[in-house]
């Protein structure tokens, strides 16, 4: 993770997307459990929320785009009434959300899987800022900027790991 500014520039490329909605994640769990649909229904229950109406398409295999650190595992893209990726603008107002998780370290979704832990935190974290939340320091937390262990992951990640 890296910080808000930073994080906001990335411009995303439509290959390789998976998209869908983490709210429809919860309709279509029964049918398809994939890392990306039971981690962004974790992380609407975590937060309470559907960000950006439901409408968050999610990008895998990406490359780390220029303008964000190396050790980015994950960013969002969204536009909003204050321009695009401007979290100082009301969650409300986002549209074309979307959440890309990096190559390097979630290559396909076996390492989803394998890497649940961290996935599921990065996914949860990302669904923050979709909701308009900022990094933050306050050790523990799901926003601080970058997850040097393990202990921001929440319970229900570790609960609730994806069957292979």
């Amino acid at each position: 993770m890296v910080g808000p500014l930073a994080l906001v520039v990335a411009v995303i490329a439509l290959f390789a997307s998976i998209p869908t909605s983490a709210h429809a994640a919860q309709r279509t769990a029964k049918t398809t459990t994939t890392p990306l649909r039971t981690a962004a229904a974790l992380g609407e229950r975590y937060w309470g929320a559907v960000p950006c109406q439901g409408q968050i398409s999610f990008a895998t295999q990406r490359s780390v785009p220029a303008g964000l650190g190396p050790v980015s595992d994950a960013w969002v893209t969204f536009g909003s009434s204050l321009g695009a990726n401007n979290l100082a603008a009301p969650a409300s107002t986002y549209t074309n959300c979307k959440i890309s998780f990096a190559r390097a370290r979630w290559p396909d979704m076996a390492s989803m899987r394998s890497d649940w832990d961290m996935f599921c935190l990065t996914m949860i974290h990302e669904l923050g800022h979709l909701l308009g939340r900022a990094h933050e320091s306050t050790p523990g937390s799901v926003m601080v900027p970058v997850f040097t262990d393990y202990s921001s992951v929440p319970a229900t990640c570790s609960a609730n790991r994806p069957r292979a």
